[in-house]
């Protein structure tokens, strides 16, 4: 790769995620491509240079927070293990979140205001249907009464501990994940 195109390569990332952070921070459509030049201390011509517009940013987000999500739960279902099947989603789902927390934000609210994010909010759903599946299995084959609904409780629960890790910075995910496991050895 060129010294060229490794700097250029490097501006769009700083573009990338300096937009996902004031997206998340501000909204969507309270930020500027002004806003995000200055914060990202490149050139508004610059910006306009790498992206045409806020929305070709925002949809250039989306779809690397896609890939991203994919293959976060194609590493999870090529994991073995089966009798640790729920540990290993709360994990990975914790994990996920703590890399991945601006996007995880942006897309929580982006996913109400277009078709894009809600698109991606789609696919995630179904990227994350197979690893829950396999986490219903294995409550079903556990012996654990009434597995259906322990699965539906058990979600909701992640559910609400991911909401709660979004909205609050100082959320002990951690330690509430832990005491969610609990209840499952």
């Amino acid at each position: 790769m060129s010294k060229f195109q490794l700097k250029r390569d490097q501006s769009i990332q700083v573009i990338l995620e300096t937009a996902m952070r004031l997206f998340s921070e501000k909204g969507f459509e309270a930020t500027s491509i002004r806003n995000i030049s200055l914060e990202a201390e490149i050139s508004l011509g610059l910006m306009y240079n790498y992206f045409e517009s806020k929305e070709e940013l925002m949809l250039e987000i989306l779809k690397r927070g896609s890939v991203i999500v994919k293959e976060a739960f194609a590493e999870l279902l090529k994991e073995p293990a089966p009798h640790s099947a729920i540990e290993q989603y709360v994990r990975h789902t914790v994990k996920f979140l703590k890399a991945n927390k601006a996007f995880c934000k942006l897309l929580q609210t982006v996913h109400l205001q277009s078709d894009e994010g809600r698109q991606v909010q789609s696919e995630i759903k179904k990227e994350s249907a197979a690893a829950e599946e396999k986490v219903r299995h294995h409550l079903i084959n556990s012996g654990i009464p009434f597995p259906e609904l322990e699965a539906k409780l058990l979600f909701a629960s992640i559910d609400g501990m991911v909401q709660h890790y979004l909205a609050n910075d100082n959320y002990p995910i951690d330690d509430v994940a832990t005491l969610l496991l609990m209840k499952y050895r």
